[in-house]
């Protein structure tokens, strides 16, 4: 028991009742940060670092490195569901999965390796050019732009197109999803729900590697991953669901303006540091 500095009667601290009150808190908020990521990850193929690091940073309060190592660990639980969805309904490209995830796995760690003196900041601001010009091409499609221009060269497209996903994975930190998708869609003319469902499976080996990385590294908040996993693989699958009943003109509008905020978002940078100072996280 404690007196407050202003006259307030003492509060009880510490009892097995605030402990369960505690958890019970920590549990629900977990399960409703992974449904979120999840869904978004199952809706529109924008899930791990793209919507996950935002939430474990600015509700759970984990540090940038913390948050990274924790969404790819959520990230692999959530995308495998939302990809086994895609796939039992039809929506996977298998030859495009190899010729772009090969190239994507090879350029990630190499690109993460070089990119290490480089400044985050400038890196997310053109990360966030592109992507906002990505949605807008998407949302062009079909209003006098004709997708599928890269079809007579196919199998080189997809070999440029890992190495552009693992450049950005690697440099940014942020999965292939903002990349593949719209690429697949503006060079193969896929439909969007084929597009989401085809990153989302080149995207698991990457994700796999990035996680044993993190993990050796310590930066993986594992107390944590039960509950937002648990919440992601319900978001996931429900997410995946919606988007493969959708028409494909309002998927893909609804990807396109997801893109284009993620892009803002970028652009406008991230406040991590003043969530680092407020916590007190011992992992810069």
């Amino acid at each position: 028991m404690r007196a407050d500095a202003d006259g307030t009667p003492p509060v009880a601290e510490g009892g097995d009742g605030s402990r369960s009150q505690g958890l019970g808190h920590r549990l629900l908020r977990g399960l409703w940060i992974g449904a979120t990521g999840g869904f978004g990850g199952g809706l529109a193929s924008l899930g791990g670092g793209t919507l996950l690091i935002p939430l474990l940073t600015e509700v759970a309060g984990l540090s940038a490195l913390r948050a990274r190592g924790t969404a790819l660990a959520v990230a692999l639980a959530s995308a495998a569901s939302a990809a086994f969805a895609y796939a039992h309904g039809g929506r996977v490209a298998w030859l495009p999965v190899v010729w772009t995830g090969v190239p994507a796995l090879v350029v990630a760690p190499l690109a993460a390796r070089w990119s290490r003196g480089l400044k985050e900041a400038a890196l997310r601001r053109a990360f966030g050019g592109v992507v906002i010009l990505g949605g807008a091409a998407l949302l062009l499609v079909g209003h006098g732009f004709a997708a599928g221009f890269a079809v007579a060269w196919r199998d080189g497209y997809l070999v440029l197109v890992g190495v552009v996903a693992g450049a950005v994975a690697g440099v940014v930190g942020i999965s292939g999803g903002p990349v593949l998708a719209p690429m697949f869609v503006l060079g193969l003319g896929m439909s969007q729900a084929l597009a989401q469902g085809t990153s989302l499976v080149t995207r698991l080996p990457a994700t796999v590697s990035g996680l044993w990385e993190n993990a050796r590294e310590g930066h993986v908040d594992w107390p944590l991953v039960p509950a937002l996993a648990l919440g992601a693989v319900g978001g996931a699958l429900g997410g995946a669901r919606l988007a493969l009943w959708l028409p494909d003109a309002t998927l893909r509008t609804v990807f396109a303006v997801l893109l284009m905020l993620l892009g803002i978002y970028e652009i406008a940078g991230r406040p991590r540091h003043r969530v680092r100072m407020r916590h007190h996280d011992p992992y810069p």
